[in-house]
């Protein structure tokens, strides 16, 4: 009897462990900032990295803002008893600035609740500006989901790469044809150039906007590797096995339409081991996006 009572109370306290944990802010958040206008703006394509002692909140917020990656620190308090979460105010790039390196801040804070369920956690809220800037920049609305993966950030932001004639035999490349989506048949555009450590990756690609029923499917070597699949917040995953007999593999995104919201755009992420790479992709009906795998010598 003794023994079947330590039992239940040995369980009741992993349960109680369990539970408490859930409620906790710590760990890798991935979502898409969104900003709450009329008119489509680029989003926030974004990474919060929290680190939770007591009340008290630490981190990083990595975003991309244009095609440029930003990395800011940022703070703040989590009760967990309402479970929510209050980030103080830091500079942001205001959403109406041309680029990330002709731009001005503007202070942001943010208000976030913690849903918790049996598949997914969720932050759910929204980056406010200070009360002088409230009618010049809207909030900017997000959903942050909880991920295991700890893989550290690599920012990429190369400049994309012309495609010349003289380079199309070499790169295998066909000239367009703009009355079939054939993928063979429209040109690649090759946005970046990575360099990994393994030949055996892990991929993560999910749309980078407004859910507007972007349809997608993904060439490795002109082999197709991942067929035509709607694009959502949640991420479709897959591995892959770069062939290493190859000066460079061709990792290319084909659109299958446009969506409601021309070009089909969507965010991309590469586990490299204990690297990830992060970068935005985007495909229309006459080219796909194309990034070159280099293997590291």
């Amino acid at each position: 009897m003794n023994r079947k009572r330590s039992i239940v109370i040995v369980l009741f306290f992993l349960l109680l462990s369990s539970a408490s944990f859930s409620q906790q802010v710590d760990g890798h958040w991935y979502g898409v900032g969104i900003i709450d206008a009329a008119k489509d703006y680029t989003n926030y394509m974004s990474e919060l990295v929290l680190k939770q002692k007591g009340k008290t909140v630490s981190g990083t917020l990595n975003y991309y803002f244009k095609d440029t990656l930003m990395k800011v620190p940022v703070s703040g308090l989590y009760d967990v008893q309402t479970r929510k979460l209050r980030i103080k105010p830091f500079p942001m790039i205001y959403f109406l600035s041309p680029s990330a390196k002709n731009s001005i801040d503007v202070n942001m804070s943010g208000e976030f609740n913690l849903v918790v369920s049996k598949t997914e956690s969720v932050l759910s809220g929204s980056l406010l500006s200070d009360p002088d800037h409230r009618r010049t920049t809207p909030p900017i609305n997000f959903r942050f989901q909880r991920s295991n993966d700890t893989a550290s950030l690599v920012m990429q932001d190369d400049e994309p790469e012309e495609i010349k004639p003289t380079q199309q035999k070499k790169d295998t490349i066909v000239e367009r044809d703009e009355t079939t989506n054939n993928f063979v048949q429209r040109a690649k555009v090759f946005t970046k150039i990575i360099e990994v450590e393994n030949t055996s990756l892990r991929l993560e690609i999910y749309d980078n906007g407004e859910i507007d029923g972007d349809v997608v499917a993904l060439y490795l070597n002109n082999k197709k590797i991942l067929p035509s699949s709607g694009l959502t917040h949640r991420a479709i995953r897959l591995s892959i096995k770069l062939d290493e007999s190859l000066e460079y593999n061709e990792l290319s995104m084909f659109a299958e339409n446009l969506g409601r919201v021309p070009p089909n755009t969507a965010a991309l992420v590469i586990y490299d081991g204990a690297t990830k790479y992060e970068t935005l992709l985007s495909s229309d009906l006459s080219k796909s996006a194309t990034i070159k795998l280099v293997k590291k010598k």
